[in-house]
């Protein structure tokens, strides 16, 4: 196997497992009674709504959350620990994936699949490949040139924004709610 394909079992494992841990913990907490999931729904259904409205304080707070994560993934990848600390952001990402995936499920059941989907449509994919980017450099060494690589992890980014605010609450407001 070369080591590229190594580095991408690797980082997809962490990511799996996330998924695993926060399947596994996520329907304990609902099971057991300790965390009302109902609760939580209404605050994801709250943020959508908020969104599609165009509330400036839901902006701002999307504005703010992607761009600080996309910080950390650069600082992280920067590290020295780079194999551990970007181990336990992509298990992280799983958890927080597993968990909503749950939760959508446990609130809407079988549909809870398509509105996991749709919540995760098409925003999560320009994150991913603009994070993903950061975390590839890192890992295999490629060198780029500083400015256009920065331009398409922020043009990414950016795009990622701009679905999160006008596109997905469409599908959320529209579709699943």
């Amino acid at each position: 196997m070369t080591r590229r394909k190594i580095q991408g079992i690797y980082l997809l494992f962490w990511i799996g497992a996330g998924i695993l841990l926060a399947t596994i913990a996520a329907n304990q907490l609902f099971a057991s009674g300790v965390v009302d999931y109902q609760i939580l729904y209404g605050y994801l259904q709250r943020g959508w709504q908020n969104t599609g409205e165009k509330r400036l304080g839901s902006i701002f707070w999307i504005l703010l959350v992607r761009m600080a994560e996309t910080v950390m993934v650069e600082m992280l990848c920067r590290s020295r620990m780079r194999r551990l600390w970007v181990g336990l952001l992509l298990l992280w990402i799983g958890c927080g994936a597993g968990f909503s995936l749950v939760l959508m499920t446990w609130y809407n059941g079988a549909y809870g699949l398509v509105v996991f989907l749709l919540s995760n449509f098409p925003h999560q994919l320009f994150y991913g490949l603009s994070w993903g980017i950061l975390i590839i450099r890192h890992f295999s060494g490629y060198e780029a040139r500083e400015r256009r690589f920065w331009g398409v992890v922020l043009a990414l980014l950016l795009f990622g924004i701009l679905a999160e605010i006008h596109i997905n609450p469409l599908f959320l407001l529209h579709i699943c709610l």
